[in-house]
């Protein structure tokens, strides 16, 4: 029962955080090793350029993610000046994309000429690309405009989103349901259909796990009262999900069990009063808890998506 606790208090903490701005949506980072693309010496550079361009302008840098930002490189131009040390002028033409990886349509462009001096050649191309201002006007008009087509794209696609996901949850796959849920910003028109749906599968969800528990635990239970039998069908009271629909039978057994280690091992007056109250402050958050599903199924979806393999971008159909 205290795990029921901490799980609760650690729900309600989480919510806090989340509830108060919308989710950046989420874009990958893909830089080409191809060095007839973006040469050798500058991939390292221009990947940490572009995490810092979709970042400081309000997207979430994710690989995991349908939408990605990549670049080409155009070396048009390199002076040589005389002198002491000698000293070469690098010109180059960098292109950034922000593209579908699934549909493979460039959502859009933006072209910076830059310009590096250095003792040799690769100092030159890293002065050159290191000038780069993530912040730049030029790279926030970029990233808004894919933002704005970016929503457009998942607003034209709920519904198909939805029903990918009731497929997905009719044959128990949830948490690969609720994952597909999660990556529909919340900025969208229609999230709401998207939050109703997701609160149901998330809902079917915990009824079967909590379910499952619950069993376990009225087995246990049954099959002798003993304090052992406590202590391991409370482990299993502990993983019932208070927003599942079996919360309140699962209360009850547990009173129940309580009830019965107290009088069995003589636990004080206090203790005894201290676990009465949990049990009313629990029925008087039921509200609370209603409200926090929203997150709730989105944390579920975004933890399932973490231990997906990364996206495998390629840019071979944008040549």
């Amino acid at each position: 029962m205290k795990k029921i606790i901490m799980t609760f208090m650690a729900l309600a903490s989480m919510v806090t955080v989340m509830a108060q701005s919308s989710k950046p949506i989420p874009i990958g980072v893909y830089m080409s090793s191809d060095e007839a693309i973006v040469p050798a010496m500058a991939q390292s550079t221009l990947t940490d350029k572009m995490r810092q361009i979709v970042t400081l302008n309000g997207m979430g840098a994710n690989n995991r993610a349908q939408f990605f930002i990549t670049c080409s490189v155009n070396l048009t131009d390199k002076e040589v000046v005389a002198g002491a040390p000698t000293r070469i002028v690098q010109h180059a033409d960098i292109t950034f994309y922000i593209a579908d990886a699934g549909t493979e349509r460039i959502y859009e462009t933006c072209s910076m000429s830059v310009r590096g001096v250095g003792e040799n050649e690769n100092k030159a191309y890293a002065s050159a690309f290191k000038a780069l201002k993530p912040t730049a006007p030029e790279f926030k008009s970029f990233v808004t405009r894919a933002s704005k087509e970016i929503v457009e794209y998942y607003e034209s696609q709920i519904d198909n989103f939805i029903k990918q996901a009731e497929a997905l949850a009719k044959m128990g796959e949830y948490e690969s349901a609720l994952y597909i849920l999660s990556a529909v910003p919340d900025v969208c028109d229609g999230f709401d259909k998207v939050n109703d749906a997701a609160i149901e599968v998330y809902q079917k969800m915990i009824d079967g796990e909590s379910l499952e528990n619950l069993q376990k635990a009225k087995a246990v239970w049954a099959a002798g009262h003993s304090y052992e039998a406590a202590e391991e069908a409370g482990k299993y009271l502990a993983e019932v999900s208070p927003y599942s629909s079996c919360f309140e039978e699962a209360e009850a057994l547990a009173e129940e069990i309580k009830e019965f280690v107290i009088e069995e091992r003589a636990y004080d007056r206090e203790q005894a009063e201290e676990q009465i109250d949990w049990w009313r402050k629990m029925a008087e958050n039921e509200q609370y808890l209603e409200e926090q599903k929203i997150d709730a199924w989105r944390e579920v979806g975004v933890s399932y998506g973490e231990n997906q393999p990364e996206e495998n971008y390629k840019m071979w159909w944008m040549e």
